[in-house]
């Protein structure tokens, strides 16, 4: 009996006609693996670019504004974001126009608006913000523009697009008028 096996086992080990089987089995997974994490990769970062592209646009046309602003236009804006994006949202955005006071080095928030998950920006909201804004002359201003969009990669590969939510900052200075008005 033990002679049978060991024979068996000897015909089996310098046979050579299913290898190419084993190594398929091992590799065509990994290969796949490797695949679709790139591809999750790729279009990651082409829609962090497509979401910060937005996040311009939408501060360029603001700063461009000679008329007040209401809510109309910000619900408009997030029109552009969808349209710009083409993602399946959800969509969030905040405008502030903040103000630079040269006399206590401090920036002040003159109004703030939002549509989405985010909430207005106070003055005290500024102070984690102040290492992101510019450095101002007296009663100088920006137009800060907030977004944040919702990521679903293609393929879940773990550890690599865990984070869901692009933000993305920038500021503006006002073009045409020293400021940007709000309707009230």
């Amino acid at each position: 009996m033990l002679r049978v096996i060991s024979s068996r086992l000897g015909r089996f080990a310098r046979r050579e006609d299913g290898t190419i089987a084993v190594e398929t089995v091992l590799w065509v997974p990994l290969l796949l693996t490797v695949l679709a994490s790139t591809f999750s990769l790729h279009d990651a970062f082409r829609y962090k670019s497509l979401n910060v592209k937005a996040a311009y646009t939408i501060s360029d046309a603001l700063s461009r504004e000679t008329d007040p602003i209401d809510y109309a236009y910000l619900d408009g804006m997030v029109d552009v974001m969808e349209f710009l994006t083409r993602s399946d949202g959800p969509y969030s955005l905040r405008v502030t126009l903040v103000r630079y006071n040269d006399t206590d080095g401090t920036y002040v928030s003159e109004w703030s608006r939002t549509r989405g998950a985010f909430d207005a920006l106070g003055n005290r909201d500024l102070e984690d913000l102040y290492e992101k804004l510019p450095n101002m002359l007296h009663n100088e201003r920006v137009i800060v523009v907030e977004t944040e969009t919702e990521y679903n990669p293609p393929f879940a590969v773990p550890g690599l697009n865990e984070a869901r939510l692009f933000y993305n900052f920038g500021f503006t200075r006002p073009r045409f008028a020293p400021k940007i008005v709000w309707q009230d």
